[in-house]
């Protein structure tokens, strides 16, 4: 019995290479799923957000084009103070690397709106319907380009805000703020529950 003890503890476990390799695939599937996961939630938040803080400008510049521009500044503040909360709420139960790439996407969004901001003053004069549709496809183009690296959902995403925004510049006449109201802030609130499912 002794010598049988002894034996077997002398004896090493052996591993299979590819069930050792396969444990560690599924090890980080899982772990790239939680992060992507954690990241869609905190996506999915902000694009309801944006989405209903849009769709509301929109309305806001059709019924009262008067304080359109002090409206817009309005909501852009909101929707900076909104997203910032969003990602700290959330920002605990993220590892360090979905944080960081949070952090850096909410800086991305101020640098756009810098970048947005001396382009329109290049620009100017610019009609109400030219500045709406400027900010909308810059926007979007930040989504595409982000899409290149967390996905192609992203991708489809501002394409199809993008479209919506093009058939209404040419298509919508006056009533171009509602278009963009219902449309463009429908894709944003629906890309959002979308998310939030997919999460």
């Amino acid at each position: 019995m002794r010598a049988g003890s002894i034996m077997s503890r002398e004896r090493p476990m052996v591993i299979d290479p590819n069930e050792a390799a396969a444990s560690l695939d599924e090890i980080a599937s899982i772990e790239q799923r939680t992060r992507e996961r954690l990241f869609y939630e905190r996506s999915s938040a902000t694009l309801i957000l944006w989405g209903m803080l849009v769709a509301g400008a929109y309305l806001f510049s059709y019924f009262q084009p008067h304080l359109a521009y002090a409206g817009w500044i309005a909501i852009t503040i909101a929707g900076l103070a909104g997203t910032w909360v969003i990602q700290r709420q959330r920002a605990h139960a993220a590892a360090p690397r979905t944080r960081r790439l949070s952090l850096l996407l909410f800086y991305s969004q101020l640098v756009l709106l810098l970048y947005g901001s001396v382009l329109m003053v290049l620009l100017w004069p610019m009609s109400p319907r030219q500045i709406a549709a400027f900010w909308s496809t810059l926007w979007m183009l930040a989504f595409v380009l982000a899409g290149l690296f967390l996905g192609r959902f992203y991708i489809y995403c501002g394409l199809l805000a993008t479209a919506v925004t093009v058939v209404g510049y040419f298509g919508a006449g006056d009533l171009y703020p509602l278009w963009m109201a219902l449309m463009y802030g429908c894709v944003l609130i629906a890309a959002g529950l979308w998310l939030r499912r997919a999460g």
